[in-house]
């Protein structure tokens, strides 16, 4: 009366299950990259999760979570980005942080910062600009170049005062 059922079989190449992962991969947030100490990394890398670094890399570095930079970790390259950066190893680049950068202990940062926020621990080293609580780009002014810049002020006889006309 009851027939057991056939397992249904999966081909793991199929462009259905590579959909599938993707999606998959696409709303877990948790997914966790992870370098090694020792191990380094030469060229760009994108992490579509977290990132944590205990090893070096040496390129751009850009993460859709959390970048953890470990005591023995270090980024080395033209920009680092992700939602949020912990330091408490060494970055040598441009930092974005949407959300904010901490840099704790003995961390390191030598490079220009953007994040929403930025912490920096006693003891804890950043040499760079840093412009923080920004949740867009600022607008660049345009300057007018056909305005009349006035003539120096002759009847004072300095020439570097100049009289508003």
């Amino acid at each position: 009366m009851f027939k057991p059922k056939t397992p249904k079989t999966t081909d793991v190449w199929s462009k259905e299950s590579a959909a599938a992962s993707a999606a998959t991969a696409a709303v877990t947030p948790s997914a966790l990259t992870y370098i090694g100490a020792g191990s380094e990394v030469h060229g760009d890398l994108r992490a579509a999760g977290n990132l944590r670094v205990d090893g070096t890399i040496f390129g751009t570095v850009q993460v859709d979570g959390d970048l953890e930079v470990s005591t023995t970790g270090a980024i080395e390259g033209k920009q680092v980005s992700a939602r949020s950066v912990l330091v408490h190893g060494r970055i040598k680049a441009k930092v974005h942080a949407t959300e904010q950068l901490r840099i704790h202990g003995q961390g390191q940062v030598e490079g220009d910062v953007t994040a929403q926020s930025l912490d920096i621990e006693a003891g804890a080293h950043f040499t760079g600009y840093s412009r923080t609580g920004m949740t867009q780009e600022p607008e660049v002014l345009q300057l007018d170049h056909e305005a009349q810049v006035p003539e120096p002020n002759q009847a004072q006889g300095d020439p570097d005062i100049r009289s508003a006309v």
